[in-house]
């Protein structure tokens, strides 16, 4: 029997649920490159299954785009933000605009053209292509749906995040008792306004997550892997999820636990340990060392 959702169309999505890393709003702005990127990753995932989950034949898994967090190397200097608050300036048409093309033999695809967020102008397309057609929809055991990203964020004074899906995306499947989540790859370049790339990762899953539960008031993550590859400083983070559980007040699991080790890198086979604490909040220990830190994409609703 099919389950549709009636999820809050007030959730966080950061262009159609592909992560963005460190930005705006409350955050540990000393986190380590570790465990930032870290947190980066497991938020994304789980927002972005939050997301998936809700899909029906209106697509609720997409509301309207809200402010974004941008990643510090594409913000303005701080004289910037405060002359803008005081006068703002005209930017492009917001990217909450931009939204998903109807439904045809089962695709539907987002188009940014140059639209703004904050100060930043996004570009690209986020897709959608779903096994059930011509409805887009999870409706039944074995319906999927499976997201790409191929976009850029580009800052005021130069800088630009680009997202990219080379090893396929995102796929949610439903199951009889909830849902399978795979990552077949998706990365981050990040690049400074000289165009020095400040960092290169990709999230995959070696192991396809296992979801049980219908919405977000059952929602678990109870198996699986994460990988969160880090390429320019050459280590990887290989994670189990441990009853990751939902509540029906955040777009992210609020409880349980991530643990696995590091491989490569100035932490090369040391334990690494992802505890969420509440909505968008974790502490991550790495060889002992714990630092509290918030997640992208996971906002209380």
């Amino acid at each position: 029997m099919s389950t549709r959702f009636n999820f809050s169309r007030t959730s966080l999505v950061l262009v159609s649920s592909l992560a963005l890393p460190a930005g705006l709003g409350c955050r540990n702005t000393a986190a380590s490159d570790e465990t930032g990127q870290i947190g980066a990753s497991v938020g994304e995932v789980m927002s972005s299954l939050d997301e998936s989950a809700q899909g029906d034949t209106s697509v609720a898994m997409m509301p309207t785009l809200p402010v974004m967090r941008l990643p510090a190397a594409l913000r303005p200097p701080a004289w910037r933000r405060a002359l803008d608050w005081v006068s703002p300036t005209a930017h492009a048409a917001a990217c909450r605009e931009a939204t998903f093309s109807t439904c045809t033999s089962g695709e539907r695809t987002r188009t940014f053209t140059d639209c703004s967020v904050g100060l930043a102008t996004l570009s690209g397309t986020v897709g959608l292509s779903f096994s059930a057609t011509p409805l887009c929809a999870l409706l039944s055991a074995g319906d999927s749906i499976t997201r790409t990203a191929n976009f850029t964020l580009t800052g005021l004074y130069g800088g630009s995040l680009t997202v990219t899906s080379p090893g396929g995306g995102q796929t949610l499947t439903r199951t009889a008792s909830g849902f399978t989540y795979a990552v077949g790859g998706i990365e981050r370049v990040l690049k400074g306004p000289a165009g020095r790339t400040v960092f290169d990762v990709s999230t995959t899953t070696p192991t396809p997550i296992t979801v049980t539960g219908s919405s977000r008031a059952d929602l678990v993550i109870v198996s699986g892997s994460l990988l969160v590859t880090h390429h320019l400083a050459g280590y990887s983070v290989l994670l189990t999820p441990n009853n990751l559980a939902w509540a029906p007040s955040c777009n992210c699991a609020v409880s349980g636990s991530l643990t696995g080790s590091v491989s490569g890198g100035k932490h090369d086979g040391k334990s690494a340990t992802v505890t969420l604490t509440g909505c968008g909040e974790a502490d991550i220990t790495i060889d002992g060392q714990t630092e509290s830190i918030s997640l992208d994409r996971c906002t209380s609703i």
